[in-house]
């Protein structure tokens, strides 16, 4: 039968190109049904893919909520050596309290949500671990400068991220004075505090 002239021809995307369009759907459904209402039916429709296509790269709805935050978070670029604990910490801090405005906020904030009214995993469950992440290599580089010894306890390391995130859901903004009081009165004190041989 002959192609009518406005006929789109459908176009097979793969690797990269059909993981993008799937996580990007599945980011937009999470922001217009809620964790709740979001199915693998509803992302592979609006994908344009298979719910095979999706399955196979990710098996629980939450591994798919977690992979689509994640391709909406900038991870900050470290300052090139020489730095200090305190100036890596504020581009942390600063780079996260910029993306809660951005996609990945809004994503946090739903997931946040959901989860509260129990409709979906708790927020540990489904972290995908910048702050900690971050945390740690901001750690690393102090040890590799010589300003701390060694890296903190979990519950310490991750102290000064909890605080932040904290008030992020609060207020869903953090100003410059907050971050700054953050770094200086609170991480880099009780890091240093924690920082015997």
């Amino acid at each position: 039968m002959p192609q009518h002239p406005e006929q789109k021809v459908a176009t097979r995307r793969r690797g990269q190109e059909l993981v993008d369009a799937i996580l990007q759907a599945a980011a937009d459904e999470l922001l217009e049904v809620g964790y709740a209402g979001l199915s693998y039916e509803s992302v592979a429709r609006r994908a344009g893919a298979s719910k095979v296509s999706i399955y196979r790269r990710w098996s629980t709805k939450e591994e798919l909520i977690r992979a689509a935050a994640t391709q909406q978070v900038d991870i900050p670029q470290m300052p090139p050596e020489p730095s200090t604990l305190r100036e890596d910490l504020l581009l942390v801090f600063r780079g996260m309290a910029q993306q809660i405005q951005q996609p990945a906020g809004q994503l946090v904030r739903s997931l946040l949500a959901a989860s509260l009214a129990q409709q979906a995993p708790s927020m540990a469950e489904m972290s995908w671990g910048m702050g900690p992440n971050m945390m740690r290599v901001v750690v690393e580089r102090a040890v590799e400068r010589g300003e701390l010894h060694q890296i903190p306890p979990q519950l310490v390391l991750s102290a000064p991220v909890d605080l932040l995130k904290q008030r992020l859901i609060s207020y869903r903004e953090v100003d410059e004075q907050y971050i700054e009081q953050l770094v200086d009165q609170i991480a880099v004190p009780l890091w240093k505090a924690q920082d015997t041989r």
